[in-house]
């Protein structure tokens, strides 16, 4: 039997969009005050009620781009063709 992590959760604001290059999206979602990341790391964000779902889900990882001491959590994202953001 396989253990899941315990994982820290919680909610997050959008607070911006942008592209930042062609096909490919910055998203920035506000930090909450006490936590903690170290370079590197990834976040799992899942959507809740989303209009459009696959077969894998509502969750996905990607790696964080902005720093630990910034005050938002930032990632880029490609933007496969065809995809609606």
């Amino acid at each position: 039997m396989s253990k899941v992590a315990a994982w820290p959760t919680f909610m997050a604001k959008l607070r911006n969009r942008q592209e930042v290059a062609e096909r490919t999206i910055s998203f920035s979602f506000e930090k909450l005050a006490d936590w903690t990341f170290r370079a590197g790391q990834f976040i799992d964000i899942t959507l809740i009620n989303p209009a459009e779902t696959d077969t894998e889900g509502n969750t996905r990882g990607f790696s964080v781009s902005s720093a630990p001491y910034e005050e938002a959590i930032t990632m880029h994202v490609p933007v496969p063709p065809g995809a609606r953001v």
